[in-house]
């Protein structure tokens, strides 16, 4: 299957019309579906950035619950909204984009939020790079408490193309451009479409940078979390896409698979030793409250 383009998407970008020549420069895609319990705290960090020209676009995909109220109240003259059935994640996330009109985008579930300068310092660490995106760190938290901290890979560019580096979605500000350069979400995957037009973008040439101080922070219930066994399975499938070895892939996937169920008993025997494993098969882990290397 090829990964949908922006032509696939016109009739949602003709939704806008042509952008203005004031149009904001960074735009921030939210998915929504019954999302009411979360929505206020990713909308509110968006509000709260300290860079000035952002827009927040949201596609719902039919909520019954109060995301849609809450999004009537919060929305802003630049921001924009549409509600409808959608074919999945992917699909959200391509209307979003295609929705929006700044020249750099980030995608931030409806779950997760922003530090306060975080895209202020993303735009700076793109204009002193040249790279085509940029991340950072990762916080997940279980409702307001933080679990463990993820430490973004800068050489990411190593392990690419045989599984998910530390790029965590919710930092990743990526250029328009690279969207046109490669395509929109894959709609084929329904967990790791993030890693999939990732993997797409650096066998395309595009080249990403990291910066410690860049923080987003993030829920631990997301789909690609609680559906690991899935995750897996479409990683395993998207790098055979993208030329690896399909049975080193399948014994790739095998180990990570066995990883995961020998971390369950371990976890419930207690957390410093699940920390101590975790920390060890991952070097990007990090506990709650445990500083970073310099």
């Amino acid at each position: 299957m090829t990964a949908p383009t922006f032509f696939d998407y016109d009739s949602y970008a003709n939704k806008r019309g042509a952008p203005l020549p004031d149009a904001p420069m960074v735009s921030v895609v939210t998915v929504t579906l019954n999302a009411a319990a979360t929505l206020e705290r990713t909308v509110a960090s968006v509000h709260a950035q300290t860079f000035g020209s952002v827009e927040h676009v949201f596609v719902d995909g039919g909520s019954t619950d109060a995301t849609l109220s809450i999004i009537r109240q919060r929305i802003r003259p630049q921001d924009f909204w549409i509600s409808e059935p959608d074919r999945g994640i992917s699909d959200a996330f391509n209307k979003g984009v295609a929705l929006s009109r700044g020249r750099f985008i980030l995608i931030l579930n409806a779950d997760d939020w922003l530090s306060p300068d975080q895209i202020q310092r993303s735009i700076a660490l793109l204009d002193e790079t040249g790279a085509d995106f940029a991340f950072g760190d990762l916080i997940f938290y279980e409702g307001n408490q933080p679990l463990f901290h993820y430490v973004g890979d800068p050489h990411y560019a190593r392990v690419i193309r045989r599984r998910w580096p530390s790029v965590g979605h919710p930092t990743l500000l990526a250029s328009r451009n690279c969207f046109e350069r490669i395509g929109l979400f894959d709609r084929l995957y329904r967990n790791a479409m993030d890693y999939d037009w990732l993997l797409r973008l650096h066998c395309a040439g595009s080249r990403g940078a990291y910066c410690p101080t860049i923080v987003g922070h993030m829920t631990h219930d997301g789909v690609s979390n609680l559906q690991f066994g899935r995750t897996i399975e479409e990683i395993r499938r998207i790098v055979v896409a993208q030329g690896r070895n399909p049975a080193v892939a399948s014994l790739e996937a095998g180990f990570r698979h066995l990883k995961t169920r020998f971390a369950q008993p371990i976890k419930r025997r207690g957390k410093p030793l699940y920390q101590f494993v975790r920390r060890t098969i991952n070097s990007s882990y990090r506990p709650a409250g445990v500083s970073k290397p310099v």
